[in-house]
């Protein structure tokens, strides 16, 4: 559900444009781009988005320096939804779970950062529902 989001996160990573005119990283108009395309809220997409992260993660598909800067760019997307007051969004419980996982593993010595994110993520996606 969320592959053209990792693929969107990818282009941009890669110094290309996103599909809704950006560069550089994510933004409010990504996120709301992946919503409309899943018919889903912002806070779903969050968590879904947040999810399929983690899962590339734990396969090896994605590295950590990609997963803890999208972690990064979508927490200040996240804020930005916060303080929009045309906008109600819930929270969204998965999406901190994961953000959490790499921020923790931003304050531990640089060589334990992708042991700890793994760890993190890998009780993360074990407390998942099996419907996910």
């Amino acid at each position: 559900m969320f592959d053209q989001a990792l693929n969107d996160i990818r282009v941009l990573y890669e110094g290309g444009i996103s599909r809704t005119g950006w560069g550089g990283c994510i933004r409010k108009d990504d996120v709301v781009l992946w919503a409309n395309e899943n018919d889903l809220s912002i806070d779903q997409t969050f968590d879904g988005i947040g999810v399929a992260l983690a899962c590339a993660y734990a396969n090896g598909s994605l590295e950590w320096d990609f997963c803890d800067s999208a972690a990064n760019d979508l927490f200040g997307v996240l804020m930005e939804f916060y303080t929009d007051s045309e906008r109600h969004v819930e929270e969204p419980k998965l999406f901190w779970k994961y953000y959490l996982a790499f921020d923790h593993s931003e304050t531990v010595e640089p060589s334990q950062a992708d042991e700890t994110a793994r760890a993190g993520i890998g009780e993360f996606l074990s407390e998942l529902p099996v419907t996910m």
